[in-house]
């Protein structure tokens, strides 16, 4: 990543599944972060699922989104309204055999522990606040 100083990136969105389709596009005019390709795919992926299920699942009404990359990696703080939620505390399922005919649901904690280096959540004045923490030299 480019710079000596970390830089950060913040913005509000509505809790709908069009803002969560935003924040992608937000994201990737994130570019001036520098961060490399294979660290905004996971973030992006990561993001994506986090806010569709604040909003799908908690009935989130706002999300927050605070990107802060620097030497030392990048840090993703997504804050919520919806009701509580710990992905920390949720099974991590994997996909066992065919996919044909699993379940779908419940294996979005797993994919956020995969493509993050540390995951945190706490539950703060009535929001969900879940940092991600990912390596500096994804993608290098």
């Amino acid at each position: 990543m480019s710079g000596v100083s970390p830089q950060t990136r913040s913005r509000d969105f509505p809790g709908t599944v069009a803002a969560a389709q935003d924040a992608e596009a937000w994201l990737v005019e994130s570019r001036e972060l520098g961060l490399p390709a294979d660290a905004e795919f996971a973030i992006n992926l990561c993001l994506e699922e986090i806010f569709l299920n604040a909003v799908k699942h908690g009935r989130a009404n706002r999300a927050s989104i605070s990107i802060r990359a620097g030497l030392d990696g990048v840090r993703v703080e997504f804050v919520d309204d919806g009701a509580p939620f710990d992905p920390t505390a949720a099974p991590a399922l994997r996909i066992e055999g065919p996919t044909s005919d699993f379940q779908i649901g419940g294996y979005g904690a797993g994919l956020l522990g995969k493509f993050s280096r540390r995951m945190s959540y706490r539950r703060d004045d009535g929001h969900n606040r879940l940092v991600l923490e990912f390596d500096a030299n994804a993608g290098r």
